[in-house]
């Protein structure tokens, strides 16, 4: 019996080398496919954030995202992960996608996609919010009479004048507000995309090279 042991003994322990070697290459496909789930979701979801934002009451729904956003990115990050410092990065950059990529996108869509009017800029001034921050705003008439009154997120950021003609970029899907621009300006804000970009860039690497050196 002894002599039979002794023969199968290599046997078995290759056996059980090959089940760790499987094993072990299992676990490193969990960890890659986890990672790259967490790196795409984090800022894609800040990026989701910050185009709700510009929608009527869309921080309503902006607000409660983005902290569930960063939250989750801290305790799987920082917390299951135990990587605080990658955390910490990505948390502060996928704060910044929520306040950057919205704006971006928005003057992009705008300009690409909006139904040009004709309008003239009725009068330009500041308005003093509930928590005594003053804001641009503009009031605006079209060419049909209509009167709209326009704030910074629609790009009235104290650029214009009264009596300036303007041109309104009205919402195909009529779900966002009317975006003014000087005229015949459809050249999107590359600046604000470029820093949108970079800040996706970075909250995801930092995502997964946490969940790729996790502990």
């Amino acid at each position: 019996m002894n002599v039979i042991e002794a023969a199968l003994a290599p046997t078995t322990a290759v056996a059980a080398g090959r089940g760790a070697t499987a094993r072990a290459e299992c676990g490193l496909r969990h960890r890659r496919r986890t990672s790259v789930k967490w790196a795409v979701a984090v800022p894609g979801l800040a990026t989701l954030g910050g185009w709700c934002a510009q929608y009527p009451n869309g921080l309503w729904f902006t607000i409660p995202l983005g902290f569930a956003t960063v939250g989750a990115a801290a305790g799987v990050a920082g917390g299951e992960w135990r990587r605080p410092g990658a955390a910490t990065v990505t948390c502060l950059s996928a704060f910044g996608l929520l306040l950057f990529a919205g704006p971006a996108l928005h003057d992009l869509y705008a300009k690409e996609l909006g139904d040009p009017v004709d309008a003239v800029v009725a009068r330009a001034g500041a308005h003093r919010n509930a928590k005594g921050t003053e804001r641009a705003t503009c009031t605006v008439i079209d060419t049909s009479g209509a009167v709209h009154r326009l704030s910074e997120q629609q790009n009235c950021m104290g650029q214009f004048r009264p009596l300036q003609q303007v041109t309104l970029l009205r919402d195909p899907a009529g779900l966002l507000g009317p975006y003014v621009v000087e005229p015949g300006d459809r050249t999107p804000d590359t600046a604000g995309l470029d820093v949108s970009a970079g800040l996706f860039a970075l909250t995801g690497t930092s995502m997964l090279t946490a969940g790729l050196r996790r502990r």
